[in-house]
C-alpha cells in the first residue's frame, strides 16, 4: 500500500472511531426496561371429572404484530395502539402466554402430558388460536376502577386432532379486569388476573373436549 493511501485509511479510522464510541456511550447509559412476568393458574376440574387419556401440544397462538412483542400495550382507543414507557414481558407475549398455558394444563393434573410446541413427540391434540386482545384499555364508561383502566384479554382457540389437523372444537375466550390504580405494577396485576381466568377457562374446556374426542378406555 502506498503511503498516500495509509494516510487516507488512518484518516478514515480516526473520524469513524469517536461515532463509535458515541453510539456505544449512548446505548450503554440507556436505562434497562424493568421485566414482568405472568402466572399460571390451578384451576380445579369439577369433582366427578375424568383425567384425559390425551397428550396435548401447545402451539404458539398467532397474534397481531402490535401484540407479538415483549412490550406491554396501553390500547386507549380502539383505533390506537401504545406502549408502556420502561416497562417489558419477560419474552413476546404470545410465548409467554404459550407457556403459561402448558403449566396450566399441568396444573390441573388431568393430562397425561402437555408439552410447548418444539418437541418431535407423537401428541394426540394441538391447542392453537388466535391472540385478538391482550391490552389494557380505557372502557369507556366512567368509574370503572380507581385508574380508568381495564385490562381486556380475548383468545379464540381451536382444539385439533394432531394426526390429521381436524378441528375437534372451537370457542371465544376473555376477561375483563379492572386496574387498582395507574401504577405499573397493578396494571401488570390486572393482566395476571385477566390472563388467569381465560387460561383456567381455556385448560377446562380442553379437559372436556378433549375427554369427548379420546374417550378413556375401560379399565385404563
Amino acid at each position: 500500500m502506498s503511503l498516500r493511501k495509509m494516510l487516507r485509511a488512518g484518516v478514515l479510522l480516526l473520524a469513524v472511531a469517536p461515532l463509535g464510541a458515541c453510539a456505544l456511550a449512548n446505548v450503554a447509559s440507556e436505562p434497562a426496561p424493568d421485566l414482568y412476568v405472568l402466572t399460571a393458574p390451578s384451576p380445579q376440574a369439577p369433582d366427578g371429572t375424568a383425567n384425559a387419556a390425551a397428550q396435548i401440544v401447545v402451539e404458539t397462538f398467532s397474534a397481531p404484530a402490535a401484540v407479538d412483542t415483549a412490550r406491554i400495550v396501553f390500547q386507549p382507543s380502539p383505533n390506537e395502539i401504545k406502549y408502556y414507557a420502561g416497562a417489558r414481558w419477560s419474552d413476546r407475549a404470545p410465548r409467554m402466554i404459550a407457556a403459561l398455558a402448558v403449566e396450566t394444563l399441568h396444573n390441573t393434573g388431568r393430562f397425561p402430558a402437555a408439552i410447548g410446541s418444539g418437541s418431535s413427540a407423537r401428541m394426540d391434540l394441538a391447542l392453537t388460536g388466535d391472540i385478538r386482545q391482550f391490552a389494557a384499555t380505557r372502557p369507556a364508561r366512567e368509574g370503572f376502577g380507581q385508574a380508568g383502566t381495564e385490562v381486556r384479554v380475548m383468545f379464540f382457540a381451536r382444539l385439533l386432532r394432531a394426526s390429521d389437523r381436524s378441528i375437534v372444537a372451537a370457542r371465544a375466550f376473555s376477561a375483563s379486569v379492572p386496574s387498582s390504580s395507574g401504577k405499573m405494577v397493578d396494571i401488570v396485576a390486572a393482566y395476571d388476573a385477566a390472563l388467569g381466568q381465560v387460561l383456567s377457562e381455556l385448560a377446562l374446556w380442553t379437559l372436556e373436549e378433549g375427554a369427548k374426542a379420546f374417550p378413556k378406555r375401560a379399565g385404563s
